[in-house]
């Protein structure tokens, strides 16, 4: 299980991706990150890019690759589910996570 965060937009444009694989993480690591992703709920969000978003607004595009088809996930600062800004913070407090800019 991969999950790849691309944040985008606001006032400099700058794109940052974080990514976190399950792979790399101790096992009880791995299963709390296997409890987040579930309570995020990815499969059952929408999946395409919001139709309208601020000027200088943040844009998310969050992708999960697992056994099946990978699902991807589009958000804006407004519309960022509680659920999903956890996911996001836990991903980015490990050590784990990989980050670069584009």
């Amino acid at each position: 299980m991969k999950l790849t965060i691309r944040r985008g937009g606001g006032i400099a444009g700058i794109v940052a991706q974080t990514e976190l694989d399950a792979q790399v993480l101790p096992e009880p690591a791995a299963q709390a990150f296997a409890g987040e992703i579930a309570r995020a709920n990815l499969h059952d969000q929408v999946a395409k890019p919001p139709a309208t978003q601020w000027p200088d607004g943040q844009l998310y595009e969050i992708s999960l690759k697992e056994a099946g088809p990978p699902v991807t996930c589009f958000y804006t600062d407004e519309s960022l589910p509680e659920n999903v800004r956890l996911l996001l913070a836990w991903v980015d407090g490990r050590p784990e996570r990989i980050e670069s800019i584009e």
